[in-house]
């Protein structure tokens, strides 16, 4: 086979860093393979792949040793612009590399170069478009006017367009809505399969890897821990968890119940387990009434908001927000999670509306007052980060208020230790991943003690093992009396945690209750939300149930199976 990819022996240490990111990469990649990188955050995993289309060593300064090969050309012999004829890469925050001022230029941009026709441009324009879900409506749209999710399919796309030899993508799909990401991936597969496409895909996200790629590379402290094909990886359930990485929760039930098979999916495993129920065990949870819960602090009343040039984003929004409560606010792109939570924060004011906090209107607060009420962490890590060292920005907003030096010191000290970035504090925010990026961003709100805080897509980026950890911290903030809303596409992990799921499609609420309940609704089909296997498997071997499970570990203590090894 040939080899498109040849990475031998690679290290990279960044310029200003003490130790080097990657320690000895090895890698090779056949033409025609889909291959998914994973690994914890800060890992090395957009460092190498940054490798690969010569980004590293030639734009980026620091000290590089080993080779890498890409479709025959060494990358250090080879400049970026060349290797990009051949290559494409998208890269985990898709704004670094829009350039021009509408969708439509931005894949045109792309094109050009390649010496196309102006017929064959405006049709692979749009059958990129088609490919990732995209109308042609959105090629007069700014980039800047598209929602995250948006932003990505459009990143994608402008790759796409190119027909690249070879596509690295870096967490393309981490802010696209389940549906979306599951539609995005089967384009980049089905594409693979057609036009022999080399794929290779940074990942967190076992259950879509386990459907699509041809091998796994597990990738911790920057070096290669782990290889080999989805089926075989997946089944080494502690060793990949003691790394961060979460398999399938359906391979991890079969290898816990000691079901010997290829499992990947939801169908592969429920005529097994079927064969295998003794009982079934029937526990409901307890909904809190009205008068149970919390004081309500903030409050939207038929909130509306519609951007310059016409967008409608919110279209009468009413919600409480009660004291002690984490509350997932999810839904499709576009449906005005991100407006909603800025409007909430006091960053954008309704159109039409009102929202009171704590009984008074939202913009009678003064701004320094409503910053210690009601904290926004952004869903781009580098719209909020503006300071030279990591220790400064945590320290900015406690400085501000006047806080003394010494107290500074010890809460930036327990902030950082909280979020996993002990060690970093002398770095500058540029140098760190986008998971510690926004880690750092999450950190500067919380020193600030909120009585609210918003935080949109905290676990973008993050392995999944620090994402359960961040949930698990939101959850202990609510046992303290305040309130956490979190904005996130990842269902699985906001219904374990969340006391309430909201529910946003269109700019309207259409789903305001116990995640169990949403997920078993209607809403979760219009609100493009994908439940997690254990759930699905549940509702497939025609449990009915109030109470289906949400992890692998309720699904073992509600259904009762016979022990054994099954050899499929």
């Amino acid at each position: 086979m040939v080899k498109a990819v040849v990475v031998e022996d690679v290290w990279w240490r960044y310029e200003g860093r003490r130790e080097p990111v990657l320690k000895g990469v090895s890698l090779e990649v056949e033409e025609g393979e889909f291959v998914a990188i994973m690994g914890p955050s800060g890992a090395g995993k957009t460092t190498l792949i940054l490798t690969l289309n010569g980004t590293i060593p030639q734009r980026i300064p620091g000290e590089f040793r080993g080779k890498v090969e890409i479709l025959g050309m060494e990358t250090t012999s080879h400049d970026v612009p060349e290797l990009a004829k051949r290559v494409a890469l998208v890269f985990e925050d898709p704004e670094i590399q829009f350039v021009m001022s509408t969708v439509e230029d931005e894949l045109v941009l792309g094109l050009e170069p390649l010496g196309l026709s102006k017929e064959e441009i405006v049709e692979r324009v749009q059958w990129a478009l088609d490919l990732v879900g995209l109308s042609k409506d959105f090629l007069d749209r700014t980039p800047n006017q598209l929602s995250g999710g948006e932003k990505q399919r459009v990143a994608i796309a402008t790759a796409l367009a190119r027909q690249p030899e070879l596509l690295v993508l870096d967490e393309p799909t981490s802010d696209l809505d389940p549906k979306g990401k599951e539609e995005v991936v089967r384009a980049i597969r089905r594409l693979r399969d057609e036009l022999r496409l080399t794929v290779v895909l940074v990942e967190h996200e076992a259950e879509y890897v386990a459907e699509f790629a041809d091998r796994v590379v597990i990738i911790d402290g920057g070096r290669v821990m782990m290889e080999g094909e989805p089926e075989i990886i997946f089944r080494m359930v502690d060793q990949l968890k003691s790394r961060g990485v979460h398999p399938p929760e359906v391979v991890e039930l079969a290898v816990k119940v000691g079901i010997d098979h290829d499992v990947r999916g939801v169908e592969d495993i429920a005529s097994i387990i079927s064969e295998m129920i003794v009982g079934v065990s029937d526990v409901d949870k307890p909904e809190l009434r009205e008068e149970e819960r919390g004081n309500v602090i903030l409050e939207c009343r038929d909130v509306h908001y519609t951007y310059p040039g016409g967008i409608r984003a919110l279209r009468g929004v009413s919600l409480k927000v009660r004291g002690g409560e984490l509350i997932a606010l999810v839904g499709p792109n576009g449906s005005g999670k991100t407006t909603l939570a800025k409007v909430m924060a006091g960053l954008l004011k309704p159109s039409r509306g009102e929202i009171l906090l704590q009984g008074r209107p939202l913009q009678s607060y003064r701004r320094l007052e409503l910053s210690a009420l009601v904290g926004y962490v952004c869903q781009n890590p580098d719209h909020q980060i503006f300071n030279q060292r990591v220790y400064d920005e945590v320290a900015f907003g406690l400085r501000l208020r006047r806080v003394p030096e010494e107290e500074v010191e010890e809460m930036v000290k327990n902030a950082l230790r909280t979020f996993g970035l002990e060690g970093l504090e002398d770095e500058h925010p540029f140098f760190l991943s986008k998971g510690e990026k926004r880690r750092l961003a999450l950190a500067s709100i919380y020193v600030l003690d909120p009585r609210i805080m918003i935080v949109d897509e905290p676990t973008t980026g993050q392995d999944m093992g620090f994402s359960e950890k961040l949930m698990a911290l939101l959850r202990k903030i609510v046992g303290e009396g305040r309130s956490v809303i979190v904005i996130t596409h990842s269902i699985p992990l906001a219904s374990r945690y969340a006391d309430r799921m909201i529910v946003l499609k269109d700019g309207k609420v259409i789903a305001d209750g116990d995640p169990r309940a949403v997920l078993q609704s209607d809403a979760a089909r219009e609100g493009r939300l994908v439940t997690p296997q254990v759930f699905r498997l549940y509702e497939r071997l025609g449990l009915d149930s109030r109470y289906a499970p949400l992890s692998v570990e309720e699904f073992l203590c509600r259904v009762k199976l016979r022990k054994g090894l099954y050899l499929g």
